[in-house]
């Protein structure tokens, strides 16, 4: 069995035990923590690591919150790869380095491999695009920025995993991949970035109860959509096409359209956080 037909396999173990089917997306981090793992943010500079005792007991995952949003994401599959498949008393640590070397050890193979599976079913992606009637050969910078806000990833991640399971040819790969995300944010805010950040569209198709932000965020959302509390302060556009916040402290929040046809929540991590996964959207104390 090649190695991408056992990372295939193995992701939609996983996915069945989680009561996930081919087309959801999945929020790793919860995942991670449903299935046993424990997932802790530190304020380290490298990528990621998995360790665990001898016996197996108290499997933990290791991210560094210096990396971007959606690449710590990535990091978390991959490190919940080693998990799943038994690396033994392997402890990973992902340098910067290692991350952009054309050299990778089977196992390294082997867990990118998964990672890309669980955080980027295909069905699931050709779902998306033809629910929206968008071509996967045609569509935008726009268009391919919005699938990747849905599953969580990268830009850069969605593209690159497209052209890898001949989704897309190189032609469209290469095309895509001229407009950064920066200058996607400044063509739908129409102006400058100073403070680059990362940041998710939202269409009126979104299927999901939950949005996961970072403190500095963008949430880009269809006209006319509102959002409770304070936790994010409205972007004001010149024109109404759509409703853009920024967010600015953390917590947990209803976004809704004008009708309430359409809402969930948005859950928000403090900038840099450090400590365990499943507290990262508690709201700071005031007092």
């Amino acid at each position: 069995m090649n190695l991408n037909t056992k990372a295939i396999l193995k992701a939609d173990e996983i996915r069945t035990r989680l009561g996930l089917n081919i087309f959801q997306p999945i929020n790793i981090f919860d995942a991670c923590v449903n299935l046993g793992l424990t997932v802790r943010f530190v304020d380290i500079n490298m990528e990621g690591l998995y360790v665990k005792q001898k016996n197996g007991a108290y499997p933990t995952i290791i991210l560094s919150n210096q990396r971007p949003f959606s690449r710590r994401c990535f990091t978390c599959a991959h490190e919940l790869g080693h998990h799943v498949f038994d690396h033994g008393l392997k402890i990973d640590t992902l340098s910067e380095q290692q991350a952009n070397s054309t050299y990778k050890d089977s196992e390294e193979q082997l867990v990118d491999l998964f990672a890309g599976a669980m955080l980027l079913p295909i069905a699931g992606i050709q779902s998306e695009f033809a629910k929206r009637n968008w071509s996967i050969q045609k569509s935008s910078p726009v268009e391919y920025y919005t699938i990747s806000s849905i599953f969580g990833v990268g830009y850069q991640t969605l593209i690159v995993h497209c052209k890898a399971h001949g989704l897309i040819n190189e032609q469209k790969s290469v095309s895509l991949l001229k407009s950064q995300p920066a200058k996607i944010l400044e063509s739908l805010l129409e102006t400058r970035i100073i403070l680059k950040s990362h940041f998710k569209i939202i269409d009126t198709n979104w299927g999901l109860s939950i949005v996961d932000l970072e403190v500095t965020n963008y949430i880009i959302l269809p006209s006319g959509f509102k959002v409770e509390g304070n936790h994010l302060q409205e972007f004001k556009l010149a024109n109404n096409t759509r409703s853009v916040f920024i967010a600015e402290k953390p917590g947990i929040v209803r976004a809704f359209s004008h009708d309430n046809s359409i809402c969930f929540f948005i859950r928000i991590q403090k900038l840099g956080y450090v400590g365990l996964a499943e507290y990262r959207h508690i709201e700071e104390d005031t007092e």
